[in-house]
């Protein structure tokens, strides 16, 4: 079941109506958010189980231990390993057993039969990216001390699997939603007000904007080759609002439905097509799973400690692994690599004081700069492949001629895309429907109803369904 799909909506409508009338509601959204998953592919939902009450039991175990015995010490690291191991290796199963075959054939490591040998055909569970990394977060803050174990399983199973963000995030932390599950919630007025106000932007967003950006990135990017390097560029920028609309259309679903069981879970894009230098854009973007790496990848590494050098090392490391989180494909590495370089030469320059100074000049050389860097790193996102990317950088470094162009019109749709943007971000626009007085909530209601009734979609899932 899709967000955007009538089978959802019918789904949610009786979850939300035995969520307001039975008294077992933990239990309620236990069952309909296994249900849900279901839905997708039934047996799947051992995996989640799996992951589920690996990480309970881990966690309730290393609450029983003292962290500062040397005897328990080495307990704790068996217990955080046998978590790492079980759920990543569940991940690197599904996702990447086929990448590494592949790779090894490509070096000669490993024979073409061989290969074939091993390669087990299968479907990658959905969301198994994002509920691995939320149940380790959870170990390893336990482990850590900085959560306390979960002491119910309902509870736990609910922080795991809770619908609404199941598929793709925003990533929870333990000790910010569990303690809201023992509160057992129910959303007042308000509460519902900014729901149904979540929900109707999240789907504008993606059946309107994302869903019409996606007919024209799809034909692009079908056939780089055939395209000229103007196409190529404005296809690369329609890609990066398509991308930012679909996810964060997405997210913003998924707050909405979860304020609407009385729940509140972390925003997770915060304005980054409107950032002016690296760091705003990786604060920005994808919130929850940024702060999941620099939490458990980026600060053990050694984080900003030890030299700008070294500095430099753990963002590329960093950076290099959130594109390969994101898929198993040379294209993702070289996007966060792309990534990673700028927010080092980023931060060699600021420590050299080779910046602009702070202002207005700096303001708009930044709201130039950014977006145009972030739309061509798309590329290597999109891409099917490193040869196809390439295709594209080139065609565009050398302004290629092509036989197909992009429609001015589209330039037009960016413009207002940006303009909207940034007036949401200027006037601070979320929460309004409960500010406002009946006529402008039914004006902004039908508004989006009409929007979304005759609005340019694709029908196409989720972008981040696939990881």
């Amino acid at each position: 079941m899709r967000f955007d799909s009538v089978e959802f909506w019918a789904f949610f409508a009786v979850v939300l109506l035995l969520h307001r009338v039975l008294p077992a509601r933990r239990l309620l959204l236990v069952l309909a958010s296994y249900a849900f998953y279901a839905s997708w592919n039934p047996p799947f939902v051992l995996l989640l189980l799996f992951s589920s009450m690996l990480d309970f039991a881990i966690g309730h175990r290393l609450g029983a231990l003292p962290a500062m015995d040397a005897g328990a010490r080495t307990q704790r690291r068996a217990l955080l390993g046998l978590s790492l191991l079980g759920n990543l290796g569940v991940l690197f199963y599904f996702k990447y057993v086929g990448f590494v075959l592949d790779n090894l054939v490509a070096v000669g490591a490993l024979a073409a039969d061989s290969a074939a040998g091993l390669r087990v055909e299968t479907v990658l569970p959905l969301g198994i990216s994002f509920y691995t990394f939320q149940t380790l977060s959870y170990t390893i803050d336990v482990y850590r001390g900085d959560t306390k174990p979960v002491r119910s399983v309902g509870d736990f199973l609910l922080f795991v699997s809770f619908f609404p963000q199941l598929i793709a995030g925003p990533i929870l932390r333990a000790q910010e939603f569990v303690p809201q599950i023992e509160h057992d919630p129910v959303p007042d007025r308000r509460g519902v007000l900014e729901g149904v106000e979540l929900c109707l932007v999240g789907l504008f967003k993606k059946v309107v904007i994302a869903d019409g950006f996606a007919n024209v990135v799809d034909m692009v990017f079908a056939n780089p080759e055939h395209f000229s390097g103007w196409a190529l560029l404005v296809g690369s920028f329609c890609f990066n609002c398509q991308i930012y609309c679909d996810f964060s259309g997405y997210s913003t679903m998924a707050r909405g439905l979860a304020r609407l069981l009385g729940y509140e879970i972390p925003r997770n894009f915060d304005f980054p097509l409107l950032a002016t230098n690296p760091l705003e854009y990786r604060r920005g973007w994808h919130v929850t799973m940024g702060n999941w790496f620099r939490d458990y990848l980026y600060r053990p590494l050694g984080g900003d400690r030890g030299g700008e050098w070294k500095t430099a090392r753990n963002s590329m490391i960093t950076w290099m692994a959130f594109g390969l989180w994101h898929g198993a494909s040379w294209t993702f590495v070289l996007w966060g690599a792309l990534n990673g370089l700028l927010l080092v030469v980023y931060r060699l320059l600021k420590l050299r004081g080779l910046l602009l100074p702070k202002g207005r000049l700096s303001t708009a050389v930044g709201l130039l700069l950014m977006p145009t860097f972030l739309s061509l790193s798309t590329i290597a996102f999109r891409a099917p492949s490193i040869a196809a990317a390439f295709t594209a950088y080139r065609r565009i470094a050398t302004w290629a001629d092509g036989p197909l162009a992009i429609s001015p019109l589209w330039l037009l749709a960016l413009t207002v895309l940006y303009g909207i943007h940034w007036l949401n971000r200027r006037y601070q626009t979320e929460g309004a429907l409960a500010r406002v007085g009946w006529p402008a909530r039914a004006a902004f209601i039908t508004f989006m109803v009409l929007g979304l009734a005759v609005g340019a979609g694709s029908g196409a899932p989720f972008y981040y369904f696939q990881f």
